[in-house]
């Protein structure tokens, strides 16, 4: 019964994702947290299907996501620290309002708390009407003053503005992890992988290598599992797709402890059996890269 039940379940939900994809990744993003992978990878399988995910926007985005053109659109509650109440507040000032027209009219409007107005601005919400990000936060802490405090004359900040280096992708790219979990332009890996070399594989490569063959590989750790049996398979994601590994119990136990962090690099052997592939891991060391990546969904 279970198996019937999960088979008509696979196959509902495969005929939504070909026939529907807008809308079957639309009502995914909108039921997290669940199921077995985080929304950083979700966001990648969308965008190999051709559906574009897009940044929160404080004119456009509501409490969830929603489908905006042929694109899904992150929603207010898809930012760290602001929760319903300060999603609430910013729809009901725009619904009654109108738009909100500069970085100042949507803090005087809505009320929203210090964290959330950074999170908001890291998260690439006042895109739209400001494009450097450092900056924008520059603003919100020269304009911010807190609800129960002494109200401040609204005057101009442009003086006080400070010339500041823009935001480098990179730093943009960590900003949206820490606050959102994931990056709608793109994977962390696309950004690494000049500095890997050209002996480290992308998991595209590996499509046609034999039975056997030595690998090694790099990616962002999406999945540990560790099921009764002796083996432990985790996931590896990069910007084209997963690699999946399998360790055995005495490589596992060496490598425990690196296999904690959420970017490694590993090298093994392409074991191919009954139609699938998987990495047999001999060696395992972290990325030293400092930034906050999306947590790796654990089971057992």
């Amino acid at each position: 019964s279970h198996a019937f039940a999960f088979g008509v379940t696979a196959y509902q939900a495969s005929w939504l994702k070909y026939h529907y994809p807008l809308e079957f990744y639309f009502g995914l993003f909108n039921q997290q947290p669940m199921g077995f992978y985080n929304l950083e990878t979700l966001k990648e399988d969308a965008r190999r299907h051709g559906i574009q995910v897009l940044h929160p926007d404080i004119n456009r985005s509501r409490e969830k996501c929603t489908i905006d053109g042929d694109a899904v659109r992150l929603g207010f509650l898809n930012v760290a620290s602001v929760g319903r109440a300060a999603a609430r507040a910013a729809i009901d000032a725009r619904d009654s309002d109108g738009p909100f027209a500069s970085i100042a009219d949507f803090m005087e409007r809505t009320g929203i708390p210090h964290e959330g107005l950074d999170n908001l601005s890291d998260a690439g919400a006042f895109d739209s009407l400001a494009v450097d990000r450092r900056a924008i936060r520059w603003e919100i802490g020269l304009r911010y003053r807190p609800v129960d405090s002494q109200l401040a004359l609204a005057l101009p900040v442009s003086a006080d503005m400070a010339e500041l280096n823009q935001a480098t992708a990179w730093e943009q790219m960590d900003g949206e992890y820490r606050t959102m979990g994931l990056h709608p332009d793109g994977h962390v890996m696309a950004y690494l992988r000049e500095q890997l070399g050209s002996d480290v594989l992308t998991s595209q490569d590996m499509s046609g290598l034999e039975d056997g063959t030595e690998v090694t590989v790099a990616g962002l750790v999406i999945r540990r599992q560790r099921p009764l049996g002796k083996a432990v398979f985790i996931t590896l994601e990069d910007e084209h797709g997963h690699s999946p590994l399998i360790l055995w119990p005495k490589v596992y136990a060496r490598y425990r402890q690196v296999l904690k962090e959420p970017l490694v690099q590993v090298k093994g052997a392409i074991s191919r059996r009954d139609g699938t592939m998987n990495i047999l891991v001999a060696h395992v060391k972290k990325l030293a890269v400092v930034m906050e990546a999306p947590k790796a969904k654990n089971w057992g």
